[in-house]
C-alpha cells in the first residue's frame, strides 16, 4: 500500500490519496501529523508540495517514517528557499534545500555535524535534485516555448545539480532561484 499525501485533486495513480481537505480524489482525510495506519504498514509515501504546509515538521517527518516498512522510499517535492512563488502562498510554513533531510539520515548527520532532532527516525537520503521549473508548468506553455525552456531547463538543472552545495550558496543569487528539491528517501528502522 502507498499513500500519495497531500494528494488533493491530483492522486497519483495507484496510491492512496490522503489529504487534510475533503475533495474528489481523496480516499483518506487525515492530518499528516496523525496519520491513521498501523506502524509499518505502508511501502512508500509519494508527497508533492504539500509537507512546507505543515507547521510541525518534526511530527510529520516522524509520521511517515512511524507508518512506512523498513526499505519503504518517500518521493517528496517541496519548495526550493530561492523560489519567489514560495511567498505567494500565505499557508507555506518551511522552505528546504538539498540538505535539509540529512539531519534523519544516521550516516550523514554525525559526518556533517548536523544535530538528529528525531534519534528514533532514520532516513537515508538516496537522491536529491534541484529542479528549475517543474513539467506541469511547461506543459501549459506553447509547443516552441515548451521545448525552448525543456532545453534550458535540461542543461541549467545538470550545471546546478553538478554541486548543490555551490549552486544554492552562490548561484541562486546571482542567476535566480530553483522551483523545487525533489527527494527519494529510504526508511530504515
Amino acid at each position: 500500500m502507498k499513500l500519495d499525501l497531500g494528494s488533493s485533486f491530483y492522486k497519483k495513480p495507484g496510491y492512496i490519496g490522503v489529504d487534510i481537505l475533503k475533495v474528489e480524489g481523496v480516499d483518506v482525510i487525515a492530518d499528516a501529523t496523525k496519520l491513521p495506519f498501523k506502524d509499518s504498514s505502508i511501502d512508500g509515501i509519494y508527497s508533492s508540495h504539500c509537507i512546507e504546509h505543515i507547521f510541525d515538521q518534526l511530527a510529520v517527518i516522524s509520521e511517515m517514517w512511524r507508518v512506512c516498512r523498513d526499505g519503504a522510499i518517500l518521493h517528496i517535492l517541496v519548495p526550493h528557499f530561492s523560489n519567489p512563488s514560495y511567498y505567494d502562498d500565505l499557508t507555506h510554513q518551511r522552505r528546504y534545500n538539498t540538505r535539509s533531510f540529512e539531519h534523519y539520515d544516521h550516516d550523514l548527520h554525525e559526518l556533517t555535524g548536523h544535530p538528529n532532532y528525531l534519534p528514533e527516525v532514520n532516513l537515508k537520503v538516496v537522491y536529491k535534485k534541484l529542479n528549475y521549473w517543474p513539467e506541469h508548468i511547461i506543459a501549459r506553455k506553447s509547443k516552441l516555448k515548451g521545448l525552448a525552456i525543456r532545453i534550458f531547463r535540461f542543461f541549467h538543472n545538470a550545471m546546478a545539480n553538478s554541486n548543490q552545495f555551490f549552486c544554492e550558496r552562490i548561484w541562486c543569487s546571482w542567476v535566480g532561484g530553483f522551483y523545487e528539491v525533489e527527494y527519494k528517501i529510504e526508511v530504515r528502522k
